[in-house]
């Protein structure tokens, strides 16, 4: 230090000057900016699994919007009722997104039933000269349902003023659509990043292996993690379906009972894939990034937002193993029409079935980690 008490260099110092100063900060800064980058890059670089989920969600992404969702719906099964008529079976052929069913439906009844069911999405009424009088179309997925108007246009100018009437969401009002689907995507994201991040934070704190230490046993840590959580994402989608019907007025034409009873196999599956995230992901950022990873796709291929005719056959098979992709059909079924079990015991059956694979796997890995 200098004998003035002064600090640094002075005007006296020769070798100093003061445009040299700026310049030697603005060179420390540097230094100690590219020392802190190269850190961070080794660090990342060393993250593994970060680093694979920063280049897989991008690909995975390009890939869904790419190959897996389309804007136009194929495969839009129609039939017709009272009379089977050539003409119109030629005008239908014609767009290759209709399906058309070989058997022609007998009655209106058994048409309606059949849009009831799922089983059809178009039915057109065809008199004895083979004209078509009348259309119904199944609008419980109105994005199903405006592209059918759009591609029966060319039926409708074809001299005849046949009345169109929509089913089960009239006005193809999107609340209708959508809120029924956003319940199950709300307790998916709810119930699988909450218990993910949950027993990673947990582990972390070091407060699972003090659990460990008592006399409770491994399955009961288990299912005692996930209680809570459970409670929590149920619920929810009471709060999400209340919302939808008092601010959307969004209907309600099934038992609400019934719809929480079929979500508890949903709400078990998603809880479990969280639980598998905990297992695999070292802190609670890999937890959310995998989570995220996990039900991205889900959102997007499950026909929650894009019906399963758009997406590909080469991509639909994902679909078939997601938990969302057999819950939305049971949500936009209970509100819009009504069904219950026997009509959605398949949808049932499949939630089941996926619960307890996920729940044994889930409980294996688990188990594994905590040894």
């Amino acid at each position: 230090m200098p004998p003035d008490g002064s600090y640094g260099p002075t005007s006296t110092d020769p070798s100093v000057t003061r445009s040299s100063l700026p310049s030697a900060r603005r060179r420390g800064s540097m230094r100690r900016l590219r020392a802190i980058t190269r850190k961070e890059f080794i660090q990342l670089v060393r993250d593994r699994r970060t680093l694979a989920l920063m280049i897989g969600m991008p690909l995975v992404l390009l890939l869904i919007f790419g190959y897996g969702v389309r804007l136009s719906v194929d495969n839009i099964g129609v039939e017709l009722v009272g009379h089977d008529s050539p003409a119109v079976r030629a005008v239908l052929s014609e767009h290759q997104h209709f399906r058309v069913a070989p058997a022609v439906a007998p009655t209106l009844t058994a048409a309606r039933r059949d849009l009831f069911n799922g089983s059809e999405a178009v039915a057109v009424v065809v008199d004895a000269l083979g004209r078509p009088v009348r259309v119904l179309i199944d609008g419980s997925n109105a994005f199903v349902a405006q592209n059918s108007l759009e591609y029966l246009r060319t039926l409708m100018s074809s001299g005849t003023s046949a009345p169109v009437e929509i089913l089960y969401n009239p006005t193809l009002r999107s609340a209708d659509f959508m809120v029924p689907a956003e319940v199950g995507m709300i307790m998916l994201w709810v119930g699988t990043v909450a218990t993910a991040i949950g027993v990673v934070r947990e582990r972390e704190q070091g407060t699972l292996e003090q659990l460990m230490m008592t006399p409770i046993g491994k399955l009961e840590l288990m299912v005692g993690k996930i209680l809570p959580y459970s409670v929590l994402t149920l619920l929810i989608a009471v709060m999400i379906t209340v919302l939808g019907l008092v601010l959307f007025r969004v209907p309600m034409r099934g038992n609400p009972i019934e719809l929480f009873l079929f979500a508890i196999p949903y709400l078990v599956a998603a809880l479990s894939i969280g639980l598998l995230i905990s297992t695999v992901a070292q802190n609670q950022r890999q937890a959310m990034q995998t989570a995220t990873f996990i039900l991205l796709p889900q959102v997007l291929l499950s026909g929650a937002l894009f019906p399963l005719s758009a997406i590909p056959w080469g991509i639909r098979w994902v679909s078939q193993m997601l938990p969302l992709t057999y819950f939305t059909p049971i949500s936009r079924g209970m509100f819009l029409k009504g069904l219950g079990f026997a009509q959605l015991w398949p949808e049932v059956s499949v939630l089941c079935a996926m619960a307890l694979v996920f729940t044994v796997l889930a409980a294996l890995l688990f188990k594994t980690r905590l040894d």
